[in-house]
């Protein structure tokens, strides 16, 4: 079964291309980043993925919660 991140199949194909190579760069390297698609339309999901690997929101994680994370990380980096 294929995973949904996006309604267009297209649009999900390069999603799922982005997280792959995201997650081979960042393990070559040792660098991670997080990535958030947030659709404008309330009936698509918000893609979040963090170092390539896609985080289910289920778990209660907001994407605000998550972006906020993301730039403590990122400022304690600096």
């Amino acid at each position: 079964m294929a995973t949904n991140y996006h309604v267009d199949p297209t649009v999900n194909q390069a999603l799922i291309k982005l997280n792959d190579a995201l997650c081979t760069f960042e393990r070559s390297v040792g660098r991670e980043c997080t990535l958030i698609l947030v659709p404008h339309s309330d009936d698509e999901v918000i893609h979040v993925s963090q170092s390539g690997k896609p985080i289910n929101l289920d778990c209660g994680l907001t994407p605000e919660r998550i972006l906020q994370l993301a730039m403590e990380s990122r400022n304690q980096k600096d």
